[in-house]
């Protein structure tokens, strides 16, 4: 077996960048939620009732359906290489600054008007939360159209909103299990002629966190004015979060898909 000095540029490349890109993934699965972040939910919770009746958990699932599905149609064809792991993360890179960005944008112009310009962001933040993840997959060549991919990208949007030690372990082993399972073609047949129900199920469960999640970070957007500020911070908070946790499951894949690590073992606590 040859030195590491000895191995050809391209392979020493691809080593820097698989070490990188597992300790990232190791950095991600340790992850915990700042002292702010618990303390700012903690504040805004008296607001959840009113939120909740100007936000109905209704439109939350509706948006987030139709949101996946649009996300597709809106994508550029992929000019990178996917089995170059550092280009992929670099362009995967791309998408967080532009969901960041973007998410910015609308929170600040929403955030003039209160609780109205609430209520009209938070669809609109679903949709660029669901093109974000849609965008990050595509980095890692993941365009798949089928039900269990869908399952996956709500999966990975929970990830990114679910709050708490032990709601976070189980949502890590949620997406490790299906990206697992994704990878043996008898699984992903069995996914495919039986995903409706967990679709439906998933959605509902997702819509439910996202819905709670979204609500707490923006409550504080309900004043007039002062929101525009408070807006445009959580908008690209939110879509931050939403690109690490699709960063980190669908690396995961391609690490799986080329057979480069196995998946943790985490407790799902239940079936997806």
């Amino acid at each position: 077996m040859s030195e590491k000095g000895d191995l050809p540029d391209r392979d020493r490349r691809f080593e820097a960048a698989l070490t990188a890109a597992l300790a990232e993934q190791e950095k991600y699965e340790k992850k915990r939620y700042s002292r702010l972040g618990r303390g700012a939910e903690k504040a805004t919770a008296p607001l959840g009732g009113l939120l909740r009746r100007l936000v109905p958990p209704g439109m939350l699932r509706r948006a987030l359906v139709m949101a996946d599905r649009g996300a597709g149609w809106t994508l550029p064809a992929v000019a990178h290489d996917t089995n170059d792991l550092a280009a992929c993360d670099v362009v995967a890179l791309r998408v967080q600054g532009w969901a960041a960005g973007s998410g910015a944008a609308s929170g600040g112009a929403a955030g003039w008007f209160g609780g109205l310009g609430m209520t009209l962001d938070i669809p609109a933040t679903i949709s660029l939360a669901a093109r974000t993840v849609r965008a990050t997959g595509q980095c890692y060549g993941f365009e798949g159209e089928g039900e269990e991919e869908l399952v996956f990208r709500l999966m990975v949007l929970e990830l990114a909103t679910v709050r708490g030690l032990e709601g976070r372990k189980e949502s890590l082993g949620k997406v490790n299990q299906l990206a697992r399972e994704l990878q043996a073609p008898e699984v992903r047949y069995v996914l495919e002629k039986g995903a409706d129900w967990v679709v439906d199920k998933v959605v509902d469960r997702v819509a439910r966190g996202l819905g709670t999640d979204l609500l707490k970070r923006k409550a504080a957007q309900v004043v007039p004015l002062a929101g525009a500020a408070i807006g445009a911070g959580v908008n690209a908070s939110f879509q931050t979060d939403v690109a690490r946790a699709a960063r980190y499951g669908f690396r995961l894949r391609w690490l799986m898909h080329r057979q480069l690590l196995p998946a943790p073992e985490f407790s799902t606590g239940e079936e997806a």
